[in-house]
């Protein structure tokens, strides 16, 4: 049986760039890097890690939140580091690009050959989906021309925007901005196209389990929070169970979402560990950890990773 608890928290990790990247789009936010003080008391250890190459290179690794609130959002000093010393720095792709491009999600996510989200999904997943809407004060019909998908996106800025979780304080973002306020070279891993169209590509069943994963607004916000925690103290454990755990029990997603997406970054990664300068590759946090991500492939290949 499928642990929808654990499933909810990885489907809601991997919502979560496009999400930021809706947000943004949506609200021309500036990005900034923000001073509120920090109420979470810091550990010694940070969702980042290092590799030292052959060729004198040293690769920092950073696991990402994409969306944060202030008072989380303000990154360690570890970070700071890292980030001074690199001459790269890597995302999953290009933030400017998908920014740019951003209200292209809209575009797919509208049904265009008749089709309606009731019409999309089971009979019991339409009654589970009206229960789910409910919790959110929206009822089918008021979504009834969007993709499943795209209904869990916007779900989830519900959830976000209640908690003052924002794009302009996620990792990303705000290392992107001082990326190119530094002049440093900047590197996407996979092609804008391949994000923009990552979830509109998912077969209809799984499109249907991300739009019936959630138990409402409050348990979606004790996710995020538990989230939030995990990376503020780099419990690596904690993120592996809470993002990849259950999608694990949904094969498709997991692979689509998470494994393969793993596997097509790590030859540009190592790439970066054979060279001579240092590199920053700032990465959702579900990709490094756990047995298939980024840093056990990295260790597969006789690497050694650190934590910092």
């Amino acid at each position: 049986m499928m642990n929808h608890r654990s499933l909810r928290a990885g489907v809601v990790a991997a919502l979560s760039l496009v999400s930021a990247t809706a947000c943004h789009a949506a609200t021309a936010q500036p990005c900034c890097r923000p001073e509120a003080p920090v109420s979470t008391a810091r550990t010694e250890k940070h969702m980042l890690f290092r590799v030292r190459g052959p060729n004198g290179a040293t690769v920092f690794l950073l696991g990402s939140v994409h969306l944060l609130s202030a008072e989380a959002g303000k990154l360690p000093p570890a970070v700071d580091s890292a980030f001074d010393r690199a001459k790269t720095v890597a995302f999953e792709t290009s933030f400017d690009s998908l920014q740019k491009r951003g209200m292209e999600l809209v575009m797919r996510a509208r049904y265009t050959n008749g089709a309606t989200l009731r019409s999309s999904i089971s009979p019991a997943g339409v009654a589970r989906l009206d229960t789910v809407l409910k919790s959110y004060g929206l009822t089918v019909e008021q979504v009834n021309g969007y993709k499943p998908w795209f209904v869990s996106v916007m779900l989830m800025q519900t959830v976000m925007q209640r908690a003052n979780y924002q794009a302009q304080y996620g990792v990303d973002v705000q290392l992107n901005t001082r990326a190119h306020t530094a002049n440093k070279a900047i590197v996407g891993l996979e092609p804008v196209e391949m994000q923009l169209g990552m979830f509109d590509s998912l077969s209809p069943a799984d499109q249907e389990k991300m739009v019936l994963q959630s138990s409402g607004p409050d348990s979606s916000s004790r996710v995020l929070a538990k989230i939030k925690d995990a990376w503020i103290t780099g419990d690596v454990a904690a993120m592996d169970v809470l993002l990849n755990e259950g999608l694990k029990d949904a094969p498709g997603l997991f692979a689509k979402l998470v494994t393969e997406r793993n596997a097509a970054w790590l030859p540009k990664i190592e790439e970066m560990v054979k060279s001579k300068d240092d590199a920053l590759v700032v990465v959702g946090a579900g990709h490094l950890v756990g047995k298939q991500g980024v840093l056990e492939m990295l260790r597969a290949k006789g690497y050694r990773v650190e934590q910092l």
